[in-house]
Protein backbone atom coordinates (compact mmCIF):
# COMPACT_ATOMS: atom_id res chain seq x y z
CA UNK A 1 0.00 0.00 0.00
CA UNK A 2 1.30 3.46 -0.95
CA UNK A 3 0.27 6.69 0.88
CA UNK A 4 1.38 10.18 -0.30
CA UNK A 5 1.71 13.19 2.07
CA UNK A 6 3.00 16.70 1.37
CA UNK A 7 6.19 17.69 3.14
CA UNK A 8 7.27 20.86 1.34
CA UNK A 9 5.77 23.47 -0.98
CA UNK A 10 8.54 26.02 -1.37
CA UNK A 11 7.32 29.56 -2.24
CA UNK A 12 8.40 30.71 -5.67
CA UNK A 13 6.74 32.59 -8.48
CA UNK A 14 6.37 30.78 -11.78
CA UNK A 15 7.49 32.83 -14.76
CA UNK A 16 7.36 31.86 -18.46
CA UNK A 17 5.67 28.49 -18.82
CA UNK A 18 7.50 27.35 -21.95
CA UNK A 19 10.26 25.34 -20.28
CA UNK A 20 11.90 22.64 -22.34
CA UNK A 21 10.90 19.07 -21.50
CA UNK A 22 13.54 17.68 -19.10
CA UNK A 23 13.92 15.73 -15.90
CA UNK A 24 14.57 18.94 -14.00
CA UNK A 25 11.99 20.34 -11.57
CA UNK A 26 10.07 23.50 -12.28
CA UNK A 27 9.84 26.17 -9.54
CA UNK A 28 7.93 24.90 -6.51
CA UNK A 29 4.24 25.76 -6.13
CA UNK A 30 3.55 28.89 -4.06
CA UNK A 31 0.23 29.71 -2.47
CA UNK A 32 0.90 33.43 -3.00
CA UNK A 33 1.67 33.19 -6.72
CA UNK A 34 -0.73 33.60 -9.66
CA UNK A 35 -1.00 30.76 -12.17
CA UNK A 36 -2.66 30.45 -15.55
CA UNK A 37 -3.23 27.82 -18.24
CA UNK A 38 -0.05 25.91 -19.16
CA UNK A 39 2.02 27.11 -16.19
CA UNK A 40 4.33 24.49 -14.61
CA UNK A 41 5.19 24.01 -10.93
CA UNK A 42 6.72 21.23 -8.86
CA UNK A 43 5.55 19.76 -5.57
CA UNK A 44 7.23 17.30 -3.18
CA UNK A 45 5.32 14.59 -1.34
CA UNK A 46 6.07 11.59 0.92
CA UNK A 47 5.41 8.07 -0.27
CA UNK A 48 4.82 5.37 2.37
CA UNK A 49 5.38 1.80 1.05
CA UNK A 50 4.07 -1.13 3.15
CA UNK A 51 5.90 -4.49 2.71
CA UNK A 52 4.94 -7.88 4.29
CA UNK A 53 7.50 -9.42 6.66
CA UNK A 54 7.86 -12.57 8.85
CA UNK A 55 6.48 -11.97 12.30
CA UNK A 56 9.19 -12.20 14.94
CA UNK A 57 12.09 -11.48 12.56
CA UNK A 58 14.43 -8.66 13.41
CA UNK A 59 13.19 -5.43 11.85
CA UNK A 60 9.64 -6.74 11.46
CA UNK A 61 7.31 -4.95 13.90
CA UNK A 62 5.38 -7.79 15.61
CA UNK A 63 2.53 -7.12 18.05
CA UNK A 64 2.47 -9.44 21.06
CA UNK A 65 1.01 -12.83 20.22
CA UNK A 66 0.75 -12.13 16.43
CA UNK A 67 2.22 -14.88 14.24
CA UNK A 68 1.11 -13.73 10.76
CA UNK A 69 0.11 -10.61 8.76
CA UNK A 70 3.02 -8.51 9.93
CA UNK A 71 4.34 -5.66 7.76
CA UNK A 72 6.96 -2.96 7.70
CA UNK A 73 6.53 0.64 6.32
CA UNK A 74 9.22 2.46 4.36
CA UNK A 75 8.94 6.27 3.82
CA UNK A 76 10.48 8.00 0.81
CA UNK A 77 10.04 11.41 -0.86
CA UNK A 78 9.15 12.17 -4.49
CA UNK A 79 9.06 15.40 -6.47
CA UNK A 80 6.88 15.70 -9.57
CA UNK A 81 6.10 18.42 -12.07
CA UNK A 82 2.48 19.64 -12.48
CA UNK A 83 0.91 21.67 -15.27
CA UNK A 84 -2.07 24.02 -14.81
CA UNK A 85 -4.94 22.81 -17.02
CA UNK A 86 -6.43 24.86 -19.85
CA UNK A 87 -10.03 26.03 -19.95
CA UNK A 88 -12.25 27.37 -17.18
CA UNK A 89 -10.71 25.16 -14.44
CA UNK A 90 -7.40 27.00 -14.81
CA UNK A 91 -8.95 29.71 -12.63
CA UNK A 92 -8.53 27.37 -9.63
CA UNK A 93 -4.78 26.73 -10.06
CA UNK A 94 -3.83 29.36 -7.48
CA UNK A 95 -6.79 28.85 -5.14
CA UNK A 96 -6.81 27.25 -1.69
CA UNK A 97 -7.85 23.60 -1.77
CA UNK A 98 -6.28 22.99 -5.21
CA UNK A 99 -2.57 22.72 -4.25
CA UNK A 100 -1.02 20.20 -6.69
CA UNK A 101 -0.68 16.63 -5.49
CA UNK A 102 -1.99 17.07 -1.95
CA UNK A 103 -5.33 18.90 -1.72
CA UNK A 104 -8.70 17.25 -2.18
CA UNK A 105 -9.49 18.77 -5.58
CA UNK A 106 -6.00 19.25 -7.05
CA UNK A 107 -6.64 16.96 -10.03
CA UNK A 108 -9.35 19.31 -11.33
CA UNK A 109 -6.83 22.13 -11.79
CA UNK A 110 -3.48 20.38 -12.33
CA UNK A 111 -2.06 17.56 -14.48
CA UNK A 112 0.70 15.48 -12.85
CA UNK A 113 3.70 14.18 -14.81
CA UNK A 114 4.27 10.51 -14.03
CA UNK A 115 8.07 10.65 -13.91
CA UNK A 116 9.87 12.13 -10.95
CA UNK A 117 11.98 15.22 -11.45
CA UNK A 118 15.24 16.28 -9.88
CA UNK A 119 17.37 19.37 -9.86
CA UNK A 120 16.12 22.47 -11.64
CA UNK A 121 14.79 22.73 -15.16
CA UNK A 122 16.58 25.08 -17.49
CA UNK A 123 14.03 27.55 -18.91
CA UNK A 124 13.91 28.05 -22.65
CA UNK A 125 13.30 31.76 -23.31
CA UNK A 126 10.38 32.50 -25.63
CA UNK A 127 11.22 33.64 -29.15
CA UNK A 128 11.14 37.38 -29.76
CA UNK A 129 8.37 38.33 -32.23
CA UNK A 130 9.14 40.45 -35.26
CA UNK A 131 9.17 44.23 -34.91
CA UNK A 132 5.58 45.42 -34.78
CA UNK A 133 5.88 48.18 -37.40
CA UNK A 134 7.96 48.46 -40.52
CA UNK A 135 7.79 52.25 -40.22
CA UNK A 136 8.92 52.58 -36.61
CA UNK A 137 10.35 50.05 -34.15
CA UNK A 138 9.79 52.32 -31.15
CA UNK A 139 7.36 51.41 -28.37
CA UNK A 140 3.99 53.14 -27.95
CA UNK A 141 2.83 54.19 -24.49
CA UNK A 142 2.89 51.56 -21.76
CA UNK A 143 -0.36 49.80 -20.82
CA UNK A 144 -2.06 51.35 -17.76
CA UNK A 145 -4.82 49.36 -16.07
CA UNK A 146 -8.13 51.20 -15.75
CA UNK A 147 -7.57 53.39 -18.80
CA UNK A 148 -10.36 53.83 -21.35
CA UNK A 149 -8.72 52.71 -24.59
CA UNK A 150 -10.03 53.64 -28.01
CA UNK A 151 -10.51 51.08 -30.77
CA UNK A 152 -7.17 50.25 -32.50
CA UNK A 153 -5.19 52.10 -29.82
CA UNK A 154 -1.75 50.55 -29.28
CA UNK A 155 0.12 49.94 -26.02
CA UNK A 156 3.40 48.30 -25.00
CA UNK A 157 4.09 45.86 -22.17
CA UNK A 158 7.62 45.06 -21.01
CA UNK A 159 8.46 41.40 -20.38
CA UNK A 160 11.59 39.58 -19.20
CA UNK A 161 12.84 38.89 -22.73
CA UNK A 162 11.27 41.62 -24.88
CA UNK A 163 8.67 44.39 -24.92
CA UNK A 164 5.44 43.45 -26.73
CA UNK A 165 3.06 45.74 -28.63
CA UNK A 166 -0.68 45.10 -28.49
CA UNK A 167 -3.63 46.66 -30.34
CA UNK A 168 -7.02 47.21 -28.68
CA UNK A 169 -10.03 45.60 -30.39
CA UNK A 170 -12.71 47.40 -32.39
CA UNK A 171 -15.85 48.79 -30.75
CA UNK A 172 -17.63 47.74 -28.63
CA UNK A 173 -15.02 45.29 -27.27
CA UNK A 174 -12.55 48.14 -26.82
CA UNK A 175 -14.50 49.08 -23.67
CA UNK A 176 -12.88 46.08 -21.93
CA UNK A 177 -9.26 46.84 -22.92
CA UNK A 178 -8.47 48.59 -19.64
CA UNK A 179 -10.53 46.31 -17.37
CA UNK A 180 -9.22 43.78 -14.85
CA UNK A 181 -8.85 40.30 -16.35
CA UNK A 182 -8.16 41.73 -19.83
CA UNK A 183 -4.57 42.91 -19.29
CA UNK A 184 -2.68 42.31 -22.58
CA UNK A 185 -0.73 39.05 -22.58
CA UNK A 186 -1.48 38.21 -18.94
CA UNK A 187 -5.18 38.65 -18.19
CA UNK A 188 -7.39 35.57 -18.35
CA UNK A 189 -9.39 37.00 -21.26
CA UNK A 190 -6.79 39.24 -22.86
CA UNK A 191 -7.02 37.56 -26.27
CA UNK A 192 -10.66 38.61 -26.57
CA UNK A 193 -9.80 42.33 -26.73
CA UNK A 194 -6.08 42.59 -27.57
CA UNK A 195 -4.02 41.51 -30.60
CA UNK A 196 -0.26 40.95 -30.31
CA UNK A 197 1.37 42.96 -33.11
CA UNK A 198 5.01 42.20 -32.37
CA UNK A 199 7.95 43.54 -30.37
CA UNK A 200 9.45 46.99 -29.96
CA UNK A 201 12.42 48.79 -28.49
CA UNK A 202 13.09 52.34 -27.48
CA UNK A 203 10.45 55.00 -28.09
CA UNK A 204 8.46 56.07 -31.13
CA UNK A 205 10.35 58.61 -33.18
CA UNK A 206 9.17 62.15 -32.51
CA UNK A 207 6.96 63.55 -35.21
CA UNK A 208 7.72 66.81 -36.92
CA UNK A 209 5.82 69.94 -36.04
CA UNK A 210 2.20 69.64 -37.13
CA UNK A 211 1.48 70.78 -40.65
CA UNK A 212 -1.61 72.94 -40.79
CA UNK A 213 -1.78 73.04 -44.56
CA UNK A 214 -4.95 70.93 -44.50
CA UNK A 215 -6.65 73.14 -41.91
CA UNK A 216 -8.34 76.45 -42.51
CA UNK A 217 -6.44 79.54 -41.37
CA UNK A 218 -8.86 81.08 -38.86
CA UNK A 219 -6.70 84.17 -38.33
CA UNK A 220 -6.55 85.38 -34.75
CA UNK A 221 -7.24 82.93 -31.91
CA UNK A 222 -10.56 83.11 -30.05
CA UNK A 223 -10.64 82.95 -26.25
CA UNK A 224 -9.39 79.79 -24.53
CA UNK A 225 -11.90 77.26 -23.19
CA UNK A 226 -13.46 77.87 -19.76
CA UNK A 227 -15.70 75.55 -17.74
CA UNK A 228 -19.30 76.59 -17.13
CA UNK A 229 -22.80 75.15 -17.39
CA UNK A 230 -24.56 76.41 -20.54
CA UNK A 231 -21.50 78.55 -21.24
CA UNK A 232 -21.28 77.56 -24.90
CA UNK A 233 -23.82 76.99 -27.61
CA UNK A 234 -23.71 75.60 -31.13
CA UNK A 235 -20.92 77.08 -33.32
CA UNK A 236 -19.16 78.91 -30.46
CA UNK A 237 -15.38 78.77 -30.87
CA UNK A 238 -12.40 78.47 -28.52
CA UNK A 239 -8.69 77.97 -29.10
CA UNK A 240 -5.92 75.85 -27.62
CA UNK A 241 -2.32 75.24 -28.72
CA UNK A 242 -2.87 77.16 -31.95
CA UNK A 243 -5.96 75.18 -32.97
CA UNK A 244 -9.53 76.45 -33.24
CA UNK A 245 -12.39 74.28 -31.93
CA UNK A 246 -16.09 74.72 -32.68
CA UNK A 247 -18.92 73.66 -30.34
CA UNK A 248 -21.16 70.92 -31.77
CA UNK A 249 -24.87 71.22 -32.51
CA UNK A 250 -27.57 70.55 -29.92
CA UNK A 251 -27.81 68.33 -27.89
CA UNK A 252 -24.03 67.80 -27.81
CA UNK A 253 -23.51 71.53 -27.29
CA UNK A 254 -24.65 70.95 -23.71
CA UNK A 255 -21.31 69.23 -23.03
CA UNK A 256 -19.12 72.02 -24.43
CA UNK A 257 -18.67 73.80 -21.10
CA UNK A 258 -18.63 70.76 -18.83
CA UNK A 259 -15.53 69.63 -16.98
CA UNK A 260 -13.91 66.75 -18.83
CA UNK A 261 -14.84 68.10 -22.27
CA UNK A 262 -12.07 70.68 -22.63
CA UNK A 263 -10.59 70.36 -26.14
CA UNK A 264 -7.39 68.28 -26.12
CA UNK A 265 -7.82 67.63 -22.41
CA UNK A 266 -4.54 67.32 -20.51
CA UNK A 267 -5.68 64.04 -18.90
CA UNK A 268 -5.42 62.32 -22.29
CA UNK A 269 -9.12 61.42 -22.57
CA UNK A 270 -11.02 62.09 -25.79
CA UNK A 271 -14.53 62.81 -24.52
CA UNK A 272 -14.08 66.34 -25.88
CA UNK A 273 -14.53 64.98 -29.42
CA UNK A 274 -18.23 64.45 -28.60
CA UNK A 275 -18.62 68.21 -28.09
CA UNK A 276 -15.93 69.95 -30.14
CA UNK A 277 -14.59 69.79 -33.71
CA UNK A 278 -11.23 71.12 -34.95
CA UNK A 279 -12.07 73.69 -37.64
CA UNK A 280 -8.78 75.47 -38.24
CA UNK A 281 -5.56 76.92 -36.89
CA UNK A 282 -4.92 80.40 -35.52
CA UNK A 283 -2.23 82.80 -34.42
CA UNK A 284 -2.30 85.80 -32.13
CA UNK A 285 -5.67 87.21 -31.05
CA UNK A 286 -8.83 88.20 -32.85
CA UNK A 287 -8.65 91.80 -33.97
CA UNK A 288 -11.09 94.10 -32.17
CA UNK A 289 -14.14 94.83 -34.23
CA UNK A 290 -14.90 98.33 -35.35
CA UNK A 291 -17.92 100.22 -34.11
CA UNK A 292 -20.90 98.64 -35.81
CA UNK A 293 -21.99 100.36 -38.95
CA UNK A 294 -25.71 100.78 -39.33
CA UNK A 295 -26.34 99.42 -42.77
CA UNK A 296 -29.62 100.86 -44.07
CA UNK A 297 -30.35 97.47 -45.58
CA UNK A 298 -30.27 95.98 -42.06
CA UNK A 299 -32.49 98.60 -40.43
CA UNK A 300 -35.53 97.16 -38.63
CA UNK A 301 -37.48 100.38 -38.24
CA UNK A 302 -38.69 101.69 -34.89
CA UNK A 303 -36.91 100.73 -31.68
CA UNK A 304 -38.60 98.55 -29.07
CA UNK A 305 -38.26 99.39 -25.37
CA UNK A 306 -34.77 99.52 -23.85
CA UNK A 307 -33.55 96.33 -22.15
CA UNK A 308 -34.14 96.26 -18.36
CA UNK A 309 -32.42 93.65 -16.17
CA UNK A 310 -34.56 91.27 -14.17
CA UNK A 311 -35.08 87.59 -13.38
CA UNK A 312 -34.89 84.60 -15.69
CA UNK A 313 -38.62 85.06 -16.44
CA UNK A 314 -38.47 88.78 -17.25
CA UNK A 315 -38.49 88.08 -20.99
CA UNK A 316 -40.04 85.37 -23.10
CA UNK A 317 -39.40 83.95 -26.53
CA UNK A 318 -39.90 86.59 -29.23
CA UNK A 319 -39.70 89.61 -26.91
CA UNK A 320 -37.77 92.52 -28.47
CA UNK A 321 -35.57 95.12 -26.78
CA UNK A 322 -33.15 97.78 -27.92
CA UNK A 323 -29.72 98.86 -26.67
CA UNK A 324 -28.20 102.33 -27.08
CA UNK A 325 -24.68 101.99 -28.47
CA UNK A 326 -24.06 105.65 -29.29
CA UNK A 327 -25.57 108.87 -27.95
CA UNK A 328 -23.94 111.25 -30.44
CA UNK A 329 -25.29 110.51 -32.89
CA UNK A 330 -28.05 108.43 -31.27
CA UNK A 331 -27.82 104.88 -32.53
CA UNK A 332 -29.56 101.77 -31.24
CA UNK A 333 -29.58 98.06 -32.00
CA UNK A 334 -32.66 95.83 -31.71
CA UNK A 335 -32.51 92.30 -30.33
CA UNK A 336 -35.00 89.40 -30.08
CA UNK A 337 -35.13 86.99 -27.14
CA UNK A 338 -34.44 83.38 -28.18
CA UNK A 339 -36.67 80.35 -27.55
CA UNK A 340 -36.75 78.47 -24.27
CA UNK A 341 -34.49 77.44 -22.52
CA UNK A 342 -32.20 80.20 -23.82
CA UNK A 343 -34.90 82.77 -23.00
CA UNK A 344 -33.92 82.31 -19.35
CA UNK A 345 -30.78 84.38 -20.02
CA UNK A 346 -32.66 87.33 -21.53
CA UNK A 347 -33.49 89.03 -18.24
CA UNK A 348 -30.15 88.24 -16.64
CA UNK A 349 -27.69 89.44 -19.29
CA UNK A 350 -27.93 92.55 -21.45
CA UNK A 351 -27.57 91.87 -25.18
CA UNK A 352 -24.32 93.86 -25.31
CA UNK A 353 -22.89 92.92 -21.90
CA UNK A 354 -19.79 91.46 -23.51
CA UNK A 355 -20.31 88.21 -21.60
CA UNK A 356 -20.63 84.84 -23.28
CA UNK A 357 -24.09 84.40 -21.77
CA UNK A 358 -25.68 87.36 -23.58
CA UNK A 359 -25.17 85.56 -26.90
CA UNK A 360 -27.18 82.63 -25.57
CA UNK A 361 -30.27 84.71 -24.82
CA UNK A 362 -30.44 87.32 -27.57
CA UNK A 363 -30.30 87.47 -31.36
CA UNK A 364 -29.30 90.78 -32.97
CA UNK A 365 -31.82 91.97 -35.56
CA UNK A 366 -30.17 95.21 -36.76
CA UNK A 367 -30.17 98.94 -36.25
CA UNK A 368 -33.34 100.82 -35.28
CA UNK A 369 -34.47 104.41 -34.83
CA UNK A 370 -37.37 106.19 -33.22
CA UNK A 371 -40.06 104.10 -31.57
CA UNK A 372 -42.29 101.32 -32.76
CA UNK A 373 -45.52 102.72 -34.16
CA UNK A 374 -48.62 101.71 -32.22
CA UNK A 375 -50.28 98.72 -33.78
CA UNK A 376 -53.91 98.58 -34.68
CA UNK A 377 -56.27 96.44 -32.71
CA UNK A 378 -55.68 92.79 -33.55
CA UNK A 379 -57.84 91.29 -36.23
CA UNK A 380 -59.46 88.00 -35.60
CA UNK A 381 -59.59 86.89 -39.21
CA UNK A 382 -57.36 83.92 -38.48
CA UNK A 383 -59.50 82.78 -35.53
CA UNK A 384 -62.86 81.06 -35.63
CA UNK A 385 -65.89 82.60 -33.96
CA UNK A 386 -67.03 80.61 -30.94
CA UNK A 387 -70.79 80.56 -31.32
CA UNK A 388 -73.12 81.39 -28.46
CA UNK A 389 -71.29 84.33 -26.91
CA UNK A 390 -68.34 84.64 -24.52
CA UNK A 391 -67.94 82.27 -21.58
CA UNK A 392 -67.09 83.66 -18.10
CA UNK A 393 -63.89 85.68 -17.66
CA UNK A 394 -60.73 83.91 -16.52
CA UNK A 395 -60.35 85.07 -12.90
CA UNK A 396 -56.74 84.66 -11.79
CA UNK A 397 -57.52 85.85 -8.25
CA UNK A 398 -60.04 83.07 -7.53
CA UNK A 399 -58.46 80.03 -9.17
CA UNK A 400 -58.57 77.84 -6.06
CA UNK A 401 -62.35 78.22 -5.80
CA UNK A 402 -63.17 78.49 -9.49
CA UNK A 403 -63.80 74.78 -9.91
CA UNK A 404 -62.39 74.76 -13.46
CA UNK A 405 -62.47 71.25 -14.89
CA UNK A 406 -61.68 69.52 -18.15
CA UNK A 407 -63.76 71.00 -20.99
CA UNK A 408 -64.59 74.25 -19.19
CA UNK A 409 -64.21 77.41 -21.27
CA UNK A 410 -63.08 80.88 -20.22
CA UNK A 411 -62.62 84.14 -22.09
CA UNK A 412 -59.72 86.56 -21.91
CA UNK A 413 -59.70 90.24 -22.91
CA UNK A 414 -56.83 90.86 -25.37
CA UNK A 415 -57.80 94.38 -26.49
CA UNK A 416 -59.91 97.01 -24.74
CA UNK A 417 -59.86 99.74 -27.40
CA UNK A 418 -61.22 100.79 -29.79
CA UNK A 419 -63.54 97.86 -29.11
CA UNK A 420 -63.23 95.05 -26.61
CA UNK A 421 -61.80 91.87 -28.08
CA UNK A 422 -61.92 88.48 -26.37
CA UNK A 423 -60.51 85.04 -27.12
CA UNK A 424 -61.80 81.73 -25.77
CA UNK A 425 -59.70 79.02 -24.15
CA UNK A 426 -60.84 75.53 -23.18
CA UNK A 427 -59.32 73.52 -20.31
CA UNK A 428 -57.67 70.34 -21.62
CA UNK A 429 -58.99 66.93 -20.59
CA UNK A 430 -57.17 64.21 -18.70
CA UNK A 431 -54.35 64.80 -16.25
CA UNK A 432 -53.47 68.13 -17.91
CA UNK A 433 -56.72 69.66 -16.61
CA UNK A 434 -55.13 69.86 -13.15
CA UNK A 435 -52.98 72.75 -14.44
CA UNK A 436 -55.99 74.92 -15.35
CA UNK A 437 -56.34 76.24 -11.78
CA UNK A 438 -52.63 77.02 -11.39
CA UNK A 439 -51.48 80.64 -11.97
CA UNK A 440 -48.36 79.58 -13.93
CA UNK A 441 -50.60 78.19 -16.68
CA UNK A 442 -52.66 81.33 -17.35
CA UNK A 443 -54.32 81.24 -20.78
CA UNK A 444 -52.07 82.93 -23.33
CA UNK A 445 -49.04 82.74 -21.02
CA UNK A 446 -45.73 80.94 -21.44
CA UNK A 447 -47.12 77.54 -20.40
CA UNK A 448 -50.66 78.04 -21.66
CA UNK A 449 -50.42 75.27 -24.25
CA UNK A 450 -49.86 72.69 -21.53
CA UNK A 451 -53.29 73.33 -19.94
CA UNK A 452 -55.48 75.23 -22.43
CA UNK A 453 -56.61 74.96 -26.04
CA UNK A 454 -57.26 78.20 -27.97
CA UNK A 455 -60.75 77.76 -29.45
CA UNK A 456 -61.29 81.13 -31.19
CA UNK A 457 -62.78 84.56 -30.46
CA UNK A 458 -66.18 85.39 -29.07
CA UNK A 459 -68.68 88.22 -29.05
CA UNK A 460 -71.39 89.06 -26.55
CA UNK A 461 -72.31 86.77 -23.69
CA UNK A 462 -73.52 83.20 -23.57
CA UNK A 463 -77.26 82.98 -23.34
CA UNK A 464 -78.30 81.64 -19.97
CA UNK A 465 -78.99 77.95 -20.16
CA UNK A 466 -80.89 75.74 -17.86
CA UNK A 467 -78.78 74.11 -15.20
CA UNK A 468 -77.10 71.08 -16.75
CA UNK A 469 -78.59 67.75 -15.88
CA UNK A 470 -75.90 65.30 -14.84
CA UNK A 471 -76.21 61.69 -15.98
CA UNK A 472 -78.04 59.68 -13.32
CA UNK A 473 -77.27 55.99 -13.30
CA UNK A 474 -80.58 54.75 -11.96
CA UNK A 475 -81.60 51.36 -10.62
CA UNK A 476 -83.15 48.71 -12.82
CA UNK A 477 -86.51 47.44 -11.55
CA UNK A 478 -85.37 43.85 -11.97
CA UNK A 479 -81.83 42.55 -12.03
CA UNK A 480 -80.83 40.78 -15.26
CA UNK A 481 -80.94 37.00 -15.03
CA UNK A 482 -77.20 36.54 -15.48
CA UNK A 483 -76.34 38.84 -12.58
CA UNK A 484 -75.84 37.04 -9.25
CA UNK A 485 -74.93 40.26 -7.41
CA UNK A 486 -75.59 42.95 -6.36
CA UNK A 487 -79.24 42.64 -5.52
CA UNK A 488 -80.01 45.92 -7.30
CA UNK A 489 -78.29 46.47 -10.66
CA UNK A 490 -77.79 49.91 -12.18
CA UNK A 491 -78.96 50.88 -15.66
CA UNK A 492 -75.32 51.26 -16.75
CA UNK A 493 -73.43 48.15 -15.61
CA UNK A 494 -70.85 45.68 -16.84
CA UNK A 495 -70.48 41.96 -16.30
CA UNK A 496 -67.55 40.70 -14.25
CA UNK A 497 -66.85 37.05 -13.43
CA UNK A 498 -65.66 36.52 -9.85
CA UNK A 499 -64.24 33.12 -8.83
CA UNK A 500 -64.34 31.99 -5.17
CA UNK A 501 -62.02 29.10 -4.30
CA UNK A 502 -62.44 26.52 -1.51
CA UNK A 503 -66.25 26.51 -1.39
CA UNK A 504 -67.49 23.53 0.62
CA UNK A 505 -69.53 21.02 -1.40
CA UNK A 506 -71.13 17.59 -0.93
CA UNK A 507 -68.58 14.98 -1.94
CA UNK A 508 -71.20 12.85 -3.73
CA UNK A 509 -72.52 15.69 -5.91
CA UNK A 510 -71.64 15.55 -9.61
CA UNK A 511 -70.23 19.10 -9.61
CA UNK A 512 -68.06 18.50 -6.54
CA UNK A 513 -64.52 17.37 -7.45
CA UNK A 514 -63.62 14.22 -5.51
CA UNK A 515 -60.72 12.37 -7.18
CA UNK A 516 -59.76 10.45 -4.02
CA UNK A 517 -63.25 9.19 -3.12
CA UNK A 518 -63.54 11.25 0.06
CA UNK A 519 -66.80 11.39 2.02
CA UNK A 520 -66.18 14.73 3.76
CA UNK A 521 -64.06 17.87 3.35
CA UNK A 522 -64.62 18.35 -0.38
CA UNK A 523 -64.33 21.84 -1.91
CA UNK A 524 -64.75 23.42 -5.32
CA UNK A 525 -64.21 26.73 -7.15
CA UNK A 526 -67.38 28.72 -7.82
CA UNK A 527 -67.52 31.39 -10.55
CA UNK A 528 -70.34 33.91 -10.42
CA UNK A 529 -71.25 36.74 -12.77
CA UNK A 530 -71.47 40.05 -10.91
CA UNK A 531 -72.82 43.25 -12.44
CA UNK A 532 -71.04 46.29 -10.93
CA UNK A 533 -72.13 49.82 -11.68
CA UNK A 534 -70.20 51.78 -14.33
CA UNK A 535 -68.91 54.74 -12.31
CA UNK A 536 -66.60 57.64 -13.11
CA UNK A 537 -62.83 57.18 -12.98
CA UNK A 538 -61.10 57.44 -9.57
CA UNK A 539 -57.33 57.55 -9.13
CA UNK A 540 -57.75 55.92 -5.70
CA UNK A 541 -59.53 52.88 -7.13
CA UNK A 542 -57.84 49.61 -8.14
CA UNK A 543 -58.77 48.51 -11.65
CA UNK A 544 -58.44 45.10 -13.24
CA UNK A 545 -58.62 43.95 -16.84
CA UNK A 546 -62.22 44.27 -18.04
CA UNK A 547 -63.31 46.91 -15.51
CA UNK A 548 -65.42 49.74 -16.98
CA UNK A 549 -65.64 53.46 -16.13
CA UNK A 550 -67.47 56.32 -17.81
CA UNK A 551 -67.26 60.00 -18.69
CA UNK A 552 -70.86 61.17 -18.79
CA UNK A 553 -72.45 58.34 -20.73
CA UNK A 554 -69.29 57.32 -22.66
CA UNK A 555 -67.86 53.97 -21.45
CA UNK A 556 -64.21 52.93 -21.31
CA UNK A 557 -62.86 49.42 -20.56
CA UNK A 558 -59.53 48.61 -18.88
CA UNK A 559 -57.28 46.60 -21.21
CA UNK A 560 -55.82 43.13 -20.53
CA UNK A 561 -52.36 42.42 -19.04
CA UNK A 562 -49.92 44.09 -19.00
CA UNK A 563 -51.77 47.30 -19.92
CA UNK A 564 -54.18 47.09 -16.99
CA UNK A 565 -51.26 47.96 -14.70
CA UNK A 566 -51.67 51.61 -15.80
CA UNK A 567 -55.47 51.76 -15.50
CA UNK A 568 -55.36 53.27 -12.00
CA UNK A 569 -52.69 55.84 -12.86
CA UNK A 570 -54.17 59.32 -13.13
CA UNK A 571 -51.90 60.07 -16.10
CA UNK A 572 -53.89 57.44 -18.03
CA UNK A 573 -57.34 58.66 -16.97
CA UNK A 574 -59.77 58.19 -19.89
CA UNK A 575 -60.54 61.33 -21.87
CA UNK A 576 -62.82 62.44 -24.69
CA UNK A 577 -59.69 63.59 -26.55
CA UNK A 578 -56.75 61.64 -27.92
CA UNK A 579 -53.96 60.94 -25.44
CA UNK A 580 -51.84 58.34 -23.70
CA UNK A 581 -54.93 57.00 -21.94
CA UNK A 582 -55.50 54.76 -24.96
CA UNK A 583 -52.50 52.68 -23.82
CA UNK A 584 -54.58 51.48 -20.85
CA UNK A 585 -58.25 51.97 -21.79
CA UNK A 586 -60.53 51.28 -24.77
CA UNK A 587 -63.73 53.18 -25.61
CA UNK A 588 -66.57 50.64 -25.84
CA UNK A 589 -69.78 52.63 -26.34
CA UNK A 590 -72.39 54.52 -24.34
CA UNK A 591 -74.53 53.94 -21.29
CA UNK A 592 -78.31 53.57 -21.94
Amino acid sequence: MIKINSIALTAALCGFSGYADAAGCHPAFSGSATYGPGDYVSATSTVETTTACTCGDSGCPTPTGQTSGCSTTTTTTETHNYQCVSGANSAFCDKDGYQPGTSLYWSQAWTKESAECSGAVTPTPPPTPAVWSSADSGCPGAFVAGTDYAAAEKVSLAGTAYTAVYECAAAPNNQFCGKAGYEPGTGQYWAVVWTLLGSCSGTISPTSSPNYSTLTDAGGCPDPWEAGVNKYEENDRVSKNGLVFQCAAFPFSGFCGQTGYEPMNDDGTEYWKDAWTVVGHCEGTISPTATPSFDPNNHVGGCPDEWVGGTNTAYEEGDMVSITVSTTPLQKIAYTCKAWPWSGFCGLYAPNSGLQEDQQGWTMNGGCSGTIAPTTAPTFATLSLVAGGCPPDYDESNLSTSGIEAGDQVSLVVSAAPTERRVVYECKSGAASAYCIQPAFIPGGQYSAMAWDLKGYCDGTISPTAAPTAYVNGDQPTAPAQCTSPATVKECFFEKDVTTTGVTCTCSDADCPNPNGETTGCTKDVTETTCPSVDTFSSSATYEAGDVVRIGTKKFQCKAWPYYLWCGNSAYEPSLEAGVWTDAWSEIGDCP
